[in-house]
Formats: C-alpha cells, structure tokens, sequence
C-alpha cells in the first residue's frame, strides 16, 4: 500500500497528460462532412439541383443550386443525404436567393424493417422564407437517417455541411478533478528538489514544443501567397486561393498577363479536372512543367520585336497557356515559314479585348498580317460578359474553382499538418529516385485557369458507372467505352482517350438560328469589322482562323459507334444541368453551326477566313489525340496542325 501511495502522483501524471492528449485528438478531429450533389441517395430525375464550386475572396465556395421545374404548390426541388455518423452533428448552410423562397430541412429517421430506404417519420429541423443571404446552423440527430434541403423556388445552399460536435466537458471536468487530486496530494507532501526540477523540465518541454509548434504555424500563415509550393498544393485541396504573380486585373481589359513575367508553371490535371467536372482518377495525371515567360507588352514571347510579320491575336489557344512556349501554333508557324510571329494572345480574352490589344500593341509594330485565333467554344459568351464588365465594372460570372476535399478535420486545416504530408510526399518522392532509375519528365505546360466558365450553363460531375478500360488494342476501330466522364477508343491501333468540357460541348444544344440571336454575336461581328478597318488603315490583311472546341471534332467518332441511348446517357453526365438528356441527333446538325456563321460573315466582309476543323478531324480520325485527354486545349499535335494549316493557307 505505501508503494501504491507513492506512485499515485506518478499515476496521476500519466492520467493527466493522457486526457490533454485526448482533449487536443477531439479538438484536431472535429470533421467536416461536406454535402456535394454527387453524395445524393434520392433519384434526380425530377430535380435540377447543380453542383457549383465558385472562387470567392481567397476560398473555394462549393454551392448546391436549385432550380425547381416544376409550379407544385407543395416543395418542388430536394436533395437527399445520408447522416450515419453515428454521433450528434450540426448541419451548417448558407441560403442565397432573389426574391423571398420557402425552404426546409427535413431529418428522416431510418426504418428498421427497411434499411434501404427512409421511414415515414419526419422531423422539421429548420423551416422558413429565406430572404436574399441568411444561414442556418440546426443540431443533427446522431441516429441512422437521412438530411433533405428543400426548396419551392430558386435557391442557393452555399456549402451545405456536417460538422461534428466536439465534446469536451466531460473529458475536461475529469482533468479538473485529476489536477485538483494532484494539488491536494502536493501540499502534504513538500516536494523535494530533485521532484521541483523534474517538474520544471516537464513544464520547459511542453512550453517549448507549444512555442515551437505555434511560431511555425503563424510563420507560415504568415507567408501568404509566398508560402512554399509543396504547402500550397496541399491547402489547394482545401480550397484555398492564392494569388498568381502572372496575372494583373486592369480597368481597360480585366484580368490579363504581367509584363516581364519569368516563371516556372506546371500542372498535372486539366481544367476538365480541376473544375470538377470529372473525378481525378480517370486520368492519367501526367506532370508537365515548362518556363513561362511574358515579354515588355504583357504578352507570351521571349522579348518584343519592333519589326515583325504576322500578329496573332486570341485567347488561350494562341498564348497556350497549357504548352511550352515553342510548342504553339505561333512558334511552329515562324519556325515553319521564317516570319517574324509575335504572339498576342490572352488566356480569357473575346473579340472585344481582342480588338483593344490591335489597337494598343500590334498597330505601331505595323504587321504585314494580323491572325485573329476565333475559338469555337467560348468567344461568344466572352463578348457578352466582358461587355458587362465595360458597362458595370464588376465580372458578370464568379471565377470557377475547383472540388474540394469533402471530408476534412480541423487538424487537415492547420498548416503544421500541410507541412508534415508535404515533406512527407518528397521523402517518398525522394525514396522512389533512389530505388529505381530515373524516369524521363515530360516537359512542357501550365496549370492556368481555365476560359470555360460556367456561364449560361453550369453542369456538375456526379458519380457515374465505373465502366472498364479496353483489355486489348486491337488494329481497327473499336466502339468507345465510358468511365465517369472519360472516353477511351481503339482507332487505326491507337488508345484515343478523351472527356469534353461541359460548357463547350453544350453550345452544340444551340442551333445557329440561336447562336445568331445572342447579344455575343453581334458584339463579336463588331470588334472583327473594326478589326478590319484598323488593318486595313496600316496596309495589313486580316485573316480569321477558326479553332473547333474537342466536341466538335470527337462527337462524330462516339455518334458513329456507340448506341444512340448509351451515348445520351454519356453526354448526360457532363450536361446533368440541362433539364433532359441531350438529343445528340440536335447536336450533330448544330455542330458545325458556327462554322458556318462566320465563314458567311467573312465571305460578306471580304475577310480571308481558315477552318482548322477538318484538319484537326483528320488527324484525330488516324489515332491521334489533338486535345489533352483531360484538357480543353490543344496539344502540341493539336498546335503543328493549326501551324501547318495556316502555313499552307498564307502560302496560296
């Protein structure tokens, strides 16, 4: 007994410092459960709920938009989730709308004798008209059930989430009462010097890891946008913006490219990735990694040249923000023809733009030829959004981000812990050189952001059959098969492997008598008239090349050989927007729709027009891919065959 006397101080420490371990383990893990579209258990097939994940401030902002279809005077529009964590939650969501809408939030408990589905029980746990911005915080049964967000009329559920409750009370009342019975013990008993030194080290090692551990997380909060490039991938994951040094936001042209920028870019996902629109694991995820360089003018080139021959104006399909700089169709093109080529092209940049950057930059260089790059797949939505921006001064359409962790503790938040996983991944990196040779590093591309915003139709990406990967090649054409998103196809004995980008493919819905009517349209016939006068006025000719988005030149190959009901079901899953699935008999006769519209405007104006379509078709019918399987851009294939066609073209 006198033994256990004495060790019981001994005992009471271990207890103590256990519980303070224990306290801190629950503090670090409260987790967060994030609700996305994709995690849905109810059928979809009435609801035009879409997933969004929009830039705001310096976060990634994941949002579930409702659209009800439907005038039922009962709630029209619901999304359903599981909520088996098996402990008590608090659902937190902001609410956003125009006008004044009913909403609920409704809790399910599950029926034992069905487990499949919800019982009838019902519980309200919010309820209300929700004005323009509110939020609401409502506790969570902890028993097996099911979460519905209702809504009878457009609304915004601004990241819908369950967080874990964290207890503390009683874990710190029993601390209380073990550091009360430690103070008891202390005062009969004098402690000796060997026992106050002891003591002293304890509280000196503790203080000093606290001191340690806290300076290196506000250090590196600190660091801001500077902070190491291993740390900011891991809080990329947790949606956190940072800004890029190479781009600058103006009054005369919105966002646009610094001068005299000397950087390195790199990306491993495309923006078909990165924006959510299909799940990382279905590509390949290949590093690419190059120089990026902007010369005196704020445009991609290794310097300015006063002198030159051809100007090239665009967007991202001329700058190619997702290549090496000597990859693109302007660097081939002088490489090819022994012109001076000055790249003038902005990733982002409409027609409007377009025709300030001929005005500001390329009319004093007096160019024999000015290429206008007119890309399929946005420039007419970019005439009408920068046209809002002239007239209001605001960006018409938040900028698009990106998936975000769904699950997420407070520990994953702490920059200590990005910096553990980030050394952590170099050591295994690191681990790998050593024991094997070293691999060849494609070299070449950036991760830049992307044009394809969301504008008049965001789509999401939600789960989809894991369909299988092709087991052989054989030497022929094989019909396509589908995985979440991703095509892969046997053609002339090559791979072909490809996702479309939802915004791009779904101007293929839009007929030309539609395309004529849009506001962008006619904004765009504008800026290229203007463009002629201007080239013409320095004794130049302009040439309008035409640049297909990927669903132009693959939906034939998918049309051709995969059944009309699988492949609208395909398509579905990148337009799940769209209240049906797509008619892809309505999109192959709109394919080509502004193909046609602008070579007619050309032909009328007396503009020199190239179509790069059929080029590019040509080449993607022999087995190559001219897009990034995961990218809306081109690749370097994609590039020398925009180059060799406008060769031959400024040849005749």
């Amino acid at each position: 007994m006198p033994r256990l006397v004495r060790a019981l101080p001994r005992l009471l420490l271990i207890a103590e410092i256990a519980l303070a371990f224990w306290i801190l383990h629950n503090v670090a893990y409260v987790t967060t459960y994030r609700l996305y579209i994709s995690h849905r258990i109810d059928s979809p097939s009435r609801s035009a709920a879409a997933q969004r994940f929009d830039v705001e401030g310096s976060r990634v902002v994941p949002q579930i938009v409702m659209r009800p279809v439907t005038h039922d005077p009962d709630f029209s529009d619901r999304v359903v989730f599981e909520s088996t964590l098996g402990h008590s939650t608090t659902l937190f969501a902001g609410l956003r709308t125009a006008d004044r809408v009913r909403y609920e939030i409704r809790w399910r408990r599950r029926d034992p004798g069905n487990p499949g589905s919800p019982g009838s029980l019902v519980r309200i746990l919010a309820a209300g008209d929700a004005p323009k911005a509110a939020s609401v915080a409502v506790r969570v049964p902890a028993e097996a059930g099911v979460v519905e967000l209702v809504s009878d009329g457009p609304l915004t559920w601004v990241d819908p989430r369950l967080v874990r409750d964290l207890r503390l009370v009683p874990h710190a009342l029993a601390l209380t009462i073990l550091l009360s019975f430690s103070a008891v013990l202390a005062r009969r008993r004098a402690p000796s010097a060997t026992d106050q030194m002891m003591w002293f080290r304890r509280i000196a090692l503790a203080c000093g890891v606290v001191f340690v551990v806290g300076s290196l997380e506000i250090g590196l909060r600190a660091l801001g946008d500077r902070v190491p490039r291993s740390i900011a991938t891991e809080r990329h994951d947790l949606g956190e913006v940072r800004e890029d040094p190479r781009w600058e936001d103006t009054r005369r042209y919105g966002r646009r490219l610094r001068v005299r920028v000397d950087a390195i870019s790199e990306w491993r996902h495309g923006d078909i990735v990165r924006m959510g629109y299909i799940p990382p694991d279905v590509s390949d995820g290949e590093l690419h990694r190059f120089r990026f360089q902007t010369d005196d003018e704020g445009f991609r080139n290794a310097g300015t040249r006063e002198r030159i021959d051809v100007a090239a104006l665009g967007d991202s399909f001329t700058d190619a923000m997702t290549l090496d700089a000597r990859d693109s169709w302007t660097s081939v093109l002088e490489r090819q023809t022994g012109l001076a080529v000055q790249n003038y092209g902005t990733a982002g940049f409409g027609p409007q733009q377009e025709l300030r950057v001929l005005t500001d930059y390329v009319v004093r260089h007096r160019p024999r030829i000015v290429v206008l790059a007119y890309f399929a797949g946005n420039d007419l939505f970019d005439a009408e959004a920068f046209d809002e921006f002239v007239r209001t001064g605001v960006a018409p359409y938040p900028l698009p981000g990106w998936q975000i962790k769904d699950v997420v503790s407070r520990a994953d938040t702490w920059f200590v812990t990005s910096a553990l996983r980030a050394a952590g991944a170099w050591a295994s990196r690191y681990q790998s050189a050593e024991a094997k040779p070293a691999e060849t590093t494609r070299v070449a591309w950036p991760a830049e952001a992307p044009e394809a915003r969301r504008r008049p139709w965001p789509a999401e990406a939600p789960k989809a059959r894991r369909g299988p990967w092709p087991a052989e090649a054989p030497k022929a054409r094989r019909g396509p098969s589908f995985d979440r998103g991703m095509f892969t196809a046997t053609i002339g004995g090559q791979t072909v492997r490809w996702a479309f980008m939802p915004p791009y493919l779904n101007t293929l819905t839009l007929s030309e008598r539609d395309l004529r009517a849009r506001a962008g349209w006619t904004l765009t016939r504008r800026a290229i008239d203007e463009m002629q006068r201007q080239t013409r006025a320095m004794g130049a000719e302009l040439v309008v090349m035409f640049l297909p988005h990927k669903g132009q030149i693959y939906l034939p190959l998918v049309e051709q050989s995969m059944p009309a009901a699988e492949l609208s079901a395909a398509l579905h899953f990148s337009l799940r927007d769209n209240p049906a699935p797509p008619d892809v008999g309505v999109m192959m006769r709109n394919r080509l729709a502004q193909n046609v519209m602008l070579r007619g405007f050309c032909e009328d104006e007396g503009i020199r027009f190239l179509d790069t379509t059929d080029a590019l078709a040509a080449r993607v019918n022999a087995g190559e891919n001219v897009y990034f399987p995961d990218e809306s851009h081109l690749n370097e294939i994609g590039h020398r065959v925009v180059a060799d066609t406008l060769a031959k073209f400024l040849d005749r």
